[in-house]
């Protein structure tokens, strides 16, 4: 169980909500059924990515964003619909159920069978009392769900849920061991792969680069791309651009050699460290001496035993197997040398959604 509350959440309500988010998305959002939680980016006017995240349709009139800060994005972009967009952050918390268990755990919270709530379904029900919504997604590849609680019922139902989960050995996770279960799940993050397209602060502490300004294409969510709806949305005429001729970069996987990270440590008289949280700075990749790209969320992951990231790099050299090298430097930024990398598949690990 983790604490999800701090994640910026916008919402989007009136009458003409589902045009206001059709062309706030690429997404095809009238294909949308209340009810429902979508992923999708959105973009700018260039088909930048602004933010990624997940939207909630909880009525016909009625959609939430949880992703990084847009609300003053969505409200400049929804001024010529009949909606009011307010940042509702702090209305709600989020207690992350994830893992093996978590189906079992939820039953045994609420006296309800949730094995046939499927993926992305939102359903309400109660814990200690409180009106809770349950929404089977999560930020890792396991099966998991969201509760989203009013901000005052919070304690009452994080208790709840930690003793329903007792006897299942539940564990409560803090925010660095969520951010290595999606790097291994193969889930992206604006500030740690990108930086978001928009004048507004990041909601991590991570200096925005224009230089990491990418587009849907680049991050492998052309899936996440329609561009034959019947809505005009926003970026549509810079990415129909981009998908006639190719991304110039696409992010894939990278393993590296942690052996030698080890070994550089030694020469330079050094105890290895391998950092417990994930690394957001962006490390230079090389091909034949030349810069190709940089790594990203590199993390040693527990479940593989190995030394993981993402790479975003020239699309030539986006296919599996690519050997490379990256410019190696410590936790505190000092440089260590050239190690050895190779690119591979997303995810890292097998996904295990389906219930239990």
């Amino acid at each position: 169980m983790n604490d999800m509350s701090p994640i910026p959440k916008v919402q989007v309500q009136g009458p003409d909500a589902q045009l206001c988010v059709d062309y706030l998305v690429p997404r095809n959002i009238s294909k949308m059924n209340p009810g429902s939680a979508w992923y999708a980016p959105w973009c700018n006017d260039e088909g930048k990515v602004v933010a990624d995240g997940i939207i909630f349709r909880f009525a016909e009139d009625h959609f939430v964003f949880s992703a990084d800060n847009c609300a003053d994005f969505f409200r400049q972009k929804a001024r010529p619909f009949d909606v009011a967009v307010e940042d509702i952050t702090d209305d709600y918390g989020i207690l992350a159920l994830q893992g093996p268990c978590s189906t079992e755990v939820l039953g045994e919270a609420t006296g309800q069978d949730w094995s046939d709530l499927q993926f992305s379904r939102i359903r309400t029900t109660e814990i200690a009392g409180h009106r809770v919504t349950v929404i089977r997604q999560g930020f890792t590849g396991e099966i998991g769900f969201e509760l989203w609680v009013d901000s005052p019922d919070g304690h009452d139902v994080w208790e709840a849920v930690a003793a329903a989960g007792a006897s299942a050995g539940i564990q409560q996770a803090g925010e660095y061991a969520i951010d290595v279960a999606r790097v291994e799940a193969g889930l992206i993050l604006v500030s740690a792969e990108y930086t978001g397209a928009t004048m507004e602060a990041p909601s991590a502490d991570v200096a925005p680069n224009p230089v990491d300004h990418v587009t849907p294409y680049e991050l492998g969510l052309a899936h996440c791309v329609k561009l034959d709806k019947a809505a005009n949305f926003i970026g549509q005429e810079a990415l129909a651009a981009e998908n006639i001729r190719g991304p110039s970069r696409r992010l894939v996987g990278l393993e590296i050699d942690v052996e030698h990270i080890v070994q550089l440590s030694l020469n330079d008289g050094r105890l290895p460290d391998m950092s417990p949280r994930v690394r957001w700075d962006h490390m230079p990749l090389r091909c034949d001496g030349n810069q190709v790209g940089r790594a990203s969320s590199i993390t040693w992951s527990p479940t593989i035993s190995r030394l993981i990231g993402f790479a975003l790099i020239q699309t030539n050299l986006a296919e599996p197997g690519i050997e490379l090298t990256v410019d190696w430097a410590d936790y505190w930024g000092r440089e260590l040398g050239s190690v050895p990398a190779v690119t591979c598949s997303l995810p890292f690990v097998e996904l295990s959604r389906a219930a239990h």
